[in-house]
């Protein structure tokens, strides 16, 4: 697994756009779009309302809007999610516990 290049605390709030070309994990509040070349975590102390975008989403907290996962979407037992889901077939994975309330697209493999 790669280590977590970019870090928002559970102490932090924040709002705006944040792009990375590395993986970031969000433990805090986040009210934008958030973009990655590798990862995007959401913790189970996490809340985010806006847009995800990434290869690899792992969702275990509280996401209120649009997660585009261009090849898996992992919804954690702690995940409370009310949005659009944007994968490609065969791209998603629930734990038992995790919660969606939205619609679900899948996308086709050669979009992302």
């Amino acid at each position: 697994m790669k280590l977590v290049k970019g870090y928002l605390g559970p102490e932090f709030q924040m709002e705006g756009n944040l792009s990375s070309s590395d993986s970031i994990r969000i433990d805090g509040t986040y009210i934008g779009m958030v973009s990655s070349e590798h990862s995007v975590t959401v913790g189970a102390l996490g809340k985010v309302k806006g847009q995800i975008e990434a290869p690899l989403i792992q969702i275990d907290g509280i996401v209120e809007g649009k997660l585009k996962a261009s090849s898996l979407l992992e919804v954690l037992k702690n995940a409370r999610i009310e949005g659009d889901i944007f994968t490609p077939s065969g791209g998603l994975k629930f734990t038992i516990g995790g919660e969606f309330k939205g619609n679900f697209f899948m996308i086709p493999t050669s979009q992302n």
